[in-house]
């Protein structure tokens, strides 16, 4: 049973390490290297998302603070605690009691698995902790969840699919998908085909166009969402910042970086070229703005030693890219699977699921080897 796995992001790689430790034949498929798209232009975190319990995700949050746990436990080398401060200003648009709210429920959902319980702090613990602007700062809270090196993880999973025995083909796109009788043909641009027993569609970003030009129907649909980050020549602070801003309710972190500082993110609807996504100097700007109004050491655009921009897949439509959910979608049209969306804290839960529907298929449950890490 040979399975094609289309992508290499941390959800296809990590669906095709799932699936070959059930010991499936799997080939991945990859346009460029592995993890060097989407997957290593996060914000770095492996998090519950206490944001998206404003919007009521509640099952999603407890699935992401498993997952979390389950890394911090599995990965070490990669995946490390952080301590995260999240001030109250009085242009706060959501008052300390609802945070208050929120982070309880952040720590119940983490159960047994919570790395430590939040805390409340006065502002004069806040601005010792970090330089935060003193003015309007009526205290608030630190929590915890977990930073991450994006792409190391990435190569981690690949590398460990490899070793278990799945086929790696980097710098290989997928051009089109043909069905063949009870399989597929997967085509390349070497000219080539093979043919597969199942396709699993984890392209990403790409998704929306793979499926229009193979003319695959589909009930989903994706947002391509540009999320932007600055990182800043000096580390600010040896605690990572979760910022609330005023003008718009969107969140964004300032969190040390290998030395540096990492401040992030913006979410802006992605309408030019995949294959050239930056940030554009509005995000920048909006950045380094929000970054002024709340850090009492102000920074300049002299102060960006760079910049990086990836594409979320978002499964839904709105008019505010904030207000699009973060849960995934797993689509199954008889041998042929597709992945919409998927954040980098779920790609076990995600893989797990989707080997689940290939099970299903072939008629028959595989158990799965216990994961290793090869790092």
């Amino acid at each position: 049973m040979r399975i094609a796995v289309v992508g290499g992001g941390i959800n296809g790689a990590g669906v095709a390490w799932e699936l070959v430790r059930k010991g499936y034949e799997v080939t991945l498929f990859e346009r460029g290297r592995c993890g060097a798209q989407t997957s290593s232009a996060t914000t770095k975190m492996i998090h519950g998302g206490l944001r998206y319990l404003e919007g009521f995700h509640v099952e999603l949050v407890r699935e992401s603070l498993r997952d979390r746990a389950w890394l911090l436990d599995h990965l070490p080398q990669l995946v490390k605690p952080i301590e995260i401060l999240l001030p109250i200003y009085n242009d706060s648009p959501r008052p300390r009691f609802v945070v208050a709210i929120g982070l309880t429920l952040y720590d119940l959902l983490s159960g047994t698995a919570n790395i430590r319980r939040h805390r409340s702090r006065s502002a004069e613990e806040l601005a010792q902790m970090a330089p935060l602007a003193r003015e309007g700062l009526r205290g608030g809270f630190s929590y915890w969840d977990a930073q991450v090196d994006d792409a190391a993880l990435v190569r981690a999973v690949v590398e460990s699919a490899r070793r278990d025995g799945a086929v790696i083909r980097e710098m290989t796109p997928v051009t089109g998908l043909r069905r063949d009788r009870d399989g597929w043909l997967v085509q390349t641009p070497s000219g080539g085909e093979e043919r597969f027993s199942m396709v699993i569609n984890a392209a990403g970003p790409w998704m929306n166009e793979l499926l229009k030009a193979n003319h695959i129907r589909s009930r989903y649909r994706l947002s391509l969402v540009r999320g932007s980050h600055l990182v800043l020549k000096r580390r600010v602070s040896e605690v990572g910042i979760l910022l609330q801003s005023a003008s718009d309710r969107r969140v964004f972190f300032v969190l040390p970086w290998k030395g540096t500082t990492l401040v992030g993110t913006t979410e802006v609807v992605q309408r030019g070229t995949l294959d050239d996504v930056h940030a554009s100097q509005e995000e920048i700007d909006y950045l380094i703005s929000r970054f002024n109004h709340y850090i009492r050491e102000p920074i300049t655009s002299a102060e960006v030693a760079s910049t990086f921009a990836g594409v979320r897949p978002l499964v839904g439509r709105a008019s505010n890219p904030s207000a699009i959910g973060r849960e995934y979608r797993i689509q199954r049209h008889g041998n042929l699977i597709n992945i919409f969306g998927g954040k980098m804290t779920t790609f076990m839960s995600l893989a797990r699921k989707v080997a689940l529907r290939v099970d299903n298929y072939f008629g028959q449950p595989r158990p799965a080897r216990e994961p290793q890490f090869s790092i």
